[in-house]
């Protein structure tokens, strides 16, 4: 049986049953869910997509009713899906339609439609047009309980589906973004029902209800549509996620497990927290994407007393995955070793207790695969240990990934084993303890950013000699995106990051970007990433905890990593940037008390920095609310992370005059980088951890 297979037998039997709720937006039941499938596997048909093609689904997280119902469309037609989440930046569209070798486009909201004529082969569909009539005006379920209603009308049972069988292709996950960069994972049918016993009944659905907050286009969400449908779960969304909302929904809709991503159970703990809220109705939360850290396990067991918390690992690539019960006082880990499960050094042999090595996972379930062909499954016996991951000690005694090409990164190896790219250190027992990511893959709000895109953008600035980008320690996001730039001409970051945002998606962003006079780099020349990170670390985040303010005052003093100038300086700064400090006035007063209530940082001052101090654009969207409510003048968030320094951001304001006035300080600046829910590392539901939500 597939998957909307499934559904179709869940629309029958349990009709008015919820499926999915996005909060603020509706719910969809199973009904109305299978009733807009059918309508899009019907559009797809008579617009020429034929079984086998792949379609792209560009989609807004908002957008998720409809979303669903157009993923269970195309597997209904035979088609491929290939989710995208948008929106997605100009001509980034057209390069994942070659990437994928597309044939058909949908879209949530019309964006796309004035791509290339050669993209998708004319084929560009809106989501709105396909399920006209199956869901009400908005994308919504129509109004009343489906028991109660007729069903749409629709197209003859069965039209425009074909027989698939399980080895066929069901979808494609892009796992490291949406650039042409990424590697594309192609799943078959069966590996979206290979939990799902043969000739089972349709279980009643759960009385209680899952949370969770996924960003579409990720392994997180193709995890949440199998969940729900094989386990019966009713999923409640936060498209985009609020955590002053978290209580409320827990109550609303008898939720009692929620799957978070180590970013929004930090936002939920610090939101639960000020609300004086522990809802004792929450039994399990499961966090994935990125390790938990202890401090983020001791607030998930306060604020949710009753809950057990469970780190949850798994790839894109398939594999089994690792799951471990964290306790606030334990550091947490990631699981056990065993028959699915080895820790290897270079030459692909287990390492000893205490040491560092590659996490590997067995493949157990149905076959995936890349697209490309030279990355599918090595026909040579001993690939693993031709592409293994090269690890040896540097200089400072740590052990670090030599090599790099075809050995870096996720990728399956011979013998049916997949190695993760992921450093760990195992104990005697055999737990598995994450050390840091082996390539240059930063997972920063639970999405994974590819270094490498972001220095190719910043490269195509003329003023940009040289480049490096790396992770850092960040409160929220977990890591962050900074950037080091060597100039040869005049440019300021805030131009450089703009420059970004019109050619990247928004979490590829940098959030910090900094001015040094070299880069540090090894003798055979490679950029010292590792050492870049320490320094920025070293001179603008505290050494206690991420994303407080240095000892002394404040995170952001004036110099950089490689002791150059001042890393937020650069040849023919902007006048916004390169003012000198007025005098304390009213308005610069309001930003900065604005900024104390926002981060939670007492000592304030006009060089304090809103992203070192732990910033990101959730929270610069309520610190812009509070602060039009305080100054009475415009303040989109983007202007925040674009002058994150409060005093400019204070001669920002100046220029912006009040609210309504004319006048665009933010002039053409893209948007910025999100703390994103959801992920394509893990997400991956473990059947009796997320699967079953009901005591």
């Amino acid at each position: 049986m597939l998957l909307h297979d499934i559904l179709a037998r869940r629309a029958a039997v349990h009709p008015a049953a919820p499926a999915f709720t996005v909060d603020g937006v509706g719910t969809l039941d199973y009904l109305s869910w299978h009733s807009g499938a059918r309508r899009v596997a019907a559009g797809l048909a008579a617009g020429g997509v034929r079984p086998g093609e792949r379609v792209v689904l560009a989609f807004e997280d908002r957008d998720w009713l409809s979303f669903a119902c157009c993923f269970m469309g195309v597997l209904a037609a035979g088609g491929v899906a290939v989710p995208v989440r948008a929106p997605v930046p100009e001509g980034q569209l057209p390069a994942i339609a070659a990437r994928v070798d597309a044939a058909a486009l949908v879209t949530g909201d019309g964006r796309g439609g004035h791509q290339s004529k050669e993209a998708f082969g004319g084929r560009r569909l809106r989501a709105g047009e396909l399920l006209a009539g199956a869901l009400a005006a908005g994308g919504l379920p129509a109004a009343g309980p489906a028991a109660s209603r007729p069903a749409a009308p629709g197209p003859p049972a069965n039209a425009g589906e074909v027989v698939r069988t399980g080895e066929d292709p069901a979808a494609v996950i892009l796992t490291s973004g949406t650039t042409g960069a990424a590697k594309a994972v192609l799943s078959v049918h069966a590996s979206l029902t290979d939990d799902w016993p043969p000739d089972e009944d349709v279980a009643p659905p759960q009385v209680n209800a899952l949370f969770t907050a996924v960003a579409i286009g990720t392994n997180a969400a193709q995890s949440v549509l199998k969940s729900c449908l094989l386990n019966g779960v009713h999923v409640v969304l936060g498209q985009p996620f609020a955590p002053e909302r978290l209580a409320a929904l827990i109550e609303q809709h008898r939720v009692t497990a929620l799957s978070l991503v180590p970013t929004t159970a930090r936002l939920a703990v610090a939101a639960l927290r000020g609300q004086g809220c522990a809802p004792s109705r929450v039994r399990s939360v499961v966090s994935s994407s990125a390790p938990l850290d202890q401090p983020t396990v001791a607030g998930l067991a306060e604020v949710f007393p009753a809950a057990e918390i469970f780190n949850v690992y798994t790839v894109a690539e398939g594999g089994a995955g690792l799951q471990h019960r964290c306790l606030p006082d334990r550091p947490p880990a990631l699981g056990e070793l065993g028959p699915d499960a080895r820790l290897v050094d270079r030459a692909g042999r287990d390492v000893a207790p205490g040491e560092v090595g590659e996490l590997w996972l067995r493949h157990t379930g149905p076959a995936l695969g890349y697209l490309d062909q030279q990355q599918e499954l090595g026909q040579e016996r001993g690939l693993g240990q031709e592409r293994g991951l090269g690890l040896e000690k540097g200089a400072d005694g740590q052990v670090e990934p030599v090599g790099g090409g075809s050995g870096a990164g996720t990728r399956y190896l011979a013998d049916g084993w997949i190695a993760t790219g992921d450093l760990c250190r195992r104990d005697e027992r055999g737990t598995v303890y994450f050390v840091e990511r082996a390539d240059d893959v930063i997972v920063s709000g639970g999405l994974n950013v590819a270094s490498a895109t972001v220095e190719a953008a910043l490269r195509t600035h003329a003023a940009v000699a040289e480049v490096a980008v790396f992770g850092v320690p960040h409160a929220a996001l977990g890591r962050a995106v900074a950037a080091a730039v060597v100039l040869s001409g005049p440019a300021t970051p805030a131009d450089l990051r703009d420059h970004c945002a019109r050619r990247l998606p928004r979490e590829h962003v940098p959030a910090d970007i900094v001015v040094v006079a070299e880069l540090p780099v090894t003798p055979n020349g490679k950029v010292r990433k590792r050492l870049l990170a320490e320094q920025y670390t070293a001179t603008y985040l505290t050494e206690q905890h991420p994303g407080t303010p240095l000892p002394g005052g404040h995170a952001g003093a004036d110099r950089g990593p490689a002791g150059g100038a001042d890393p937020d300086q650069g040849a023919g700064a902007d006048v916004t940037a390169s003012a000198p400090p007025a005098a304390a006035d009213e308005l610069e007063e309001a930003v900065l008390a604005a900024y104390r209530d926002a981060l939670g940082v007492e000592r304030i001052r006009r060089d304090s920095h809103f992203l070192r101090l732990g910033g990101h654009s959730l929270l610069a969207a309520r610190l812009a609310a509070d602060l039009e409510r305080r100054t009475g003048r415009q303040v989109p968030p983007a202007l925040i992370l674009r002058f994150p320094r409060a005093g400019d951001l204070s001669d920002a304001l100046r220029l912006a005059g009040p609210l309504g006035q004319a006048g665009d300080p933010l002039g053409q600046a893209g948007e910025a980088p999100a703390a994103e829910a959801g992920a394509s590392r893990g997400g991956g539901a473990v059947r009796g951890v997320v699967g079953d939500v009901d005591p």
